[in-house]
């Protein structure tokens, strides 16, 4: 499978705000400069699940799962880090890497033809 590339998960990072994202699997209330719901790993009462604009993370309090938007699509769809930064990806509107690597596996398949060619004749 292809590595992510740093870059690529950059932009997908950037792209996407990490409220409205996390917004639209259930409602966030704002607490302060943060906003805050009931966690949606584990059963309470009282909201501990906090996130945070500014750092563009998330936090819950009761059971200490946090980390970044990729984290969270991760934990809450069940997916894989490349699957996450795909449907992450695809969310933002940013070019899929699997097309991305069809189109440069057809440029290469392209490139060796021409070249055995070239060298055949």
């Amino acid at each position: 499978m292809p590595r992510i590339s740093p870059e690529t998960i950059e932009q997908v990072t950037a792209a996407l705000n990490i409220v409205d994202v996390i917004g639209s699997y259930f409602p966030l209330r704002r607490a302060g400069t943060e906003f805050r719901a009931l966690c949606p790993f584990h059963q309470e009462k009282t909201p501990s699940f906090y996130v945070s604009p500014d750092k563009q993370t998330f936090y819950c309090f009761g059971c200490q799962r946090g980390g970044s938007i990729i984290q969270f699509v991760e934990e809450y769809e069940h997916v894989d880090f490349p699957e996450a930064v795909r449907r992450l990806a695809t969310r933002a509107g940013l070019p899929s890497n699997k097309r991305n690597l069809a189109l440069r596996r057809q440029k290469n398949r392209l490139y060796e033809s021409a070249c055995y060619d070239c060298i055949s004749r």
